[in-house]
């Protein structure tokens, strides 16, 4: 298998040394992220994308003809490409192709450590879940289709908004991919915290406690996604992040207020509510009483 990279397959596409270069093409772009799209109407040929960092979903906009390809790990079955076929394209591996017809074909291409990021966040699995559909060379799926070809059609548009839909629209590919793929179906082992990761978690908090802690804070401090460390932690100590870190700022709060004269709104800060009144709320529903009779109380 020939071996080649490049930075993305639009640059690729464009080099008018390759060997795509002389067919018609048109390239868009749009969102954020961003996303590439490209259109080409293509002639029977055999030859060979590079690997790049770019997850690729192919939309056969007209085809009726035989088709290989090898993505690494040998050369497929003949199949028949048809209008309406798809087919995944991994990141960072380059595919030898074999068409033996005419055919049209949408390319859109998504930066792989973005989508990865992203459905690490949400919980929806990792990027190799798609290689079953890899695996499958061609499939067909009415909503991909359909929100390829509107891609294609909100990519000429320029603008805010326009950007704003196409964000959208790509999040609903990359959800349809994986729910595709079975990875949202697909239980998630859940794998309790070791004691040692508790107390690095114990520490920070404990050092960070005056100040703003996000559940993100507290996974980084493992290098874990967030959804896993908060699935993790639950399982583990019974209590969801934000009610562990609310309890020892109530911890703290009530040695303050046993042992000093502090103010009400000093503890309030240096324990990281919100404000005063954050922490009478947490008080009274937690522990049924407000701080200032809480402190008279412990004090008779």
């Amino acid at each position: 298998m020939t071996q080649c990279t490049a930075s993305s397959l639009a640059e690729f596409y464009s080099d008018p040394s390759s060997p795509y270069a002389a067919f018609p093409q048109e390239h868009r772009d749009g969102g954020s992220m961003p996303v590439t799209l490209l259109r080409a109407e293509q002639q029977p040929f055999e030859g060979t994308d590079p690997a790049v960092p770019e997850l690729g979903l192919i939309l056969a906009t007209r085809a009726d003809m035989p088709f290989r390809w090898n993505v690494g790990d040998g050369l497929t079955d003949e199949k028949t490409s048809r209008s309406g076929d798809l087919s995944v394209v991994p990141a960072q591996t380059a595919i030898d192709f074999y068409c033996y017809g005419e055919h049209e074909l949408i390319d859109i291409r998504l930066p792989a450590g973005e989508i990865e990021a992203l459905v690490e966040d949400y919980g929806a699995g990792r990027l190799s879940d798609l290689n079953s559909l890899t695996g499958a060379t061609l499939f067909r799926d009415e909503t991909l289709r359909r929100t390829v070809m509107q891609m294609w059609a909100e990519s000429a548009r320029t603008g805010g908004t326009s950007d704003l839909l196409m964000d959208g629209l790509t999040q609903v590919l990359i959800a349809r991919l994986f729910d595709k793929a079975g990875a949202l179906r697909r239980p998630q082992p859940i794998l309790p915290l070791s004691p040692a990761e508790i107390t690095r978690i114990d520490t920070l908090v404990e050092h960070r406690l005056a100040e703003r802690l996000t559940v993100a804070d507290l996974a980084r401090a493992l290098d874990m996604p967030r959804w896993i460390f908060a699935d993790a932690f639950k399982a583990t100590t019974g209590d969801t992040p934000h009610a562990y870190v609310t309890g020892k700022r109530l911890d703290k709060a009530c040695e303050l207020l046993r042992l000093g004269d502090m103010p009400l709104a000093e503890i309030a800060y240096a324990t990281g509510f919100a404000s005063q009144s954050h922490m009478t709320d947490t008080f009274r529903r937690i522990l049924g009483t407000t701080p200032g009779k809480w402190r008279r109380e412990v004090r008779q």
